[in-house]
């Protein structure tokens, strides 16, 4: 099974004026166009063909002049040669596969660790039975599970994605204190700590008023702008 991952959804996108000027002409039919093609982008890793509009507006079941006119018209996404793509998507993926190689190095560090440490007669992992053996291990209460501290860009993305906002005070406050609560304990699941204590309504993330501009707010608005295609 393919493994999904979340991208930030803010919670006034709804208001965002390029987003009103959209649903003000396509309804929230063209709103949920959009967030259809950035999930499309995000699994295609940021992305896509212009001429892959026609089979989106397929899978999407919508007409593909609308289709199109979200991907073009309300510079919703960028376009580049015979590309388009999503500014702030590709930088949600870039932190994504920074936090991801990070991760991966730091395995590849341990288990070159371990196999160091391993006395020269102990099985390879291809024995048949390393297995078994790993299980009598920890039956045996011998696991030690190693706590990892993580980086200030994981914090602030966990807090994110869960709606929540100080994620760079949580990590300097347990950074300076060596990794250790109040208490004095150490911290053995950091998003067990964060979640237990951090994730508090005073943390939780505003939910700005929605100002809905009325259609001669909107037009006012694209003369300001200089859009003269509009009328």
């Amino acid at each position: 099974m393919q493994k999904s991952y979340y991208f930030q959804h803010d919670y006034n996108a709804a208001s965002d004026s390029k987003i009103l000027f959209l649903r003000q002409q396509l309804g929230m039919e063209g709103y949920g166009i959009y967030w259809f093609v950035l999930e499309q982008l995000a699994q295609a890793g940021g992305f896509l063909p212009l001429k892959i509009i026609p089979v989106l507006a397929m899978q999407s079941q919508t007409q593909e002049t609308k289709l199109n006119a979200v991907v073009k018209n309300y510079e919703l996404f960028e376009l580049h040669e015979d590309q388009f793509f999503s500014t702030r998507l590709n930088a949600h993926l870039q932190i994504r596969k920074h936090l991801s190689d990070k991760g991966k190095a730091g395995a590849l560090k341990r288990w070159h660790t371990t196999q160091l440490d391993s006395p020269p007669n102990s099985h390879p992992i291809s024995d048949p039975n390393a297995k078994e053996r790993k299980v009598n291990k920890v039956n045996k209460g011998n696991k030690v599970n190693v706590f990892t501290p993580p980086q200030i860009d994981e914090v602030k993305l966990f807090f994110e994605e869960n709606g929540y906002v100080n994620g760079e005070k949580a990590w300097n406050y347990y950074n300076d204190a060596d990794w250790r609560d109040s208490k004095g304990s150490p911290v053995k699941n950091w998003k067990q700590k964060m979640r237990g204590v951090w994730f508090k309504d005073e943390n939780r993330k505003p939910a700005p008023k929605e100002k809905i501009l009325t259609l001669s707010e909107l037009i006012e608005q694209k003369k300001a702008e200089g859009d003269e295609n509009y009328f």
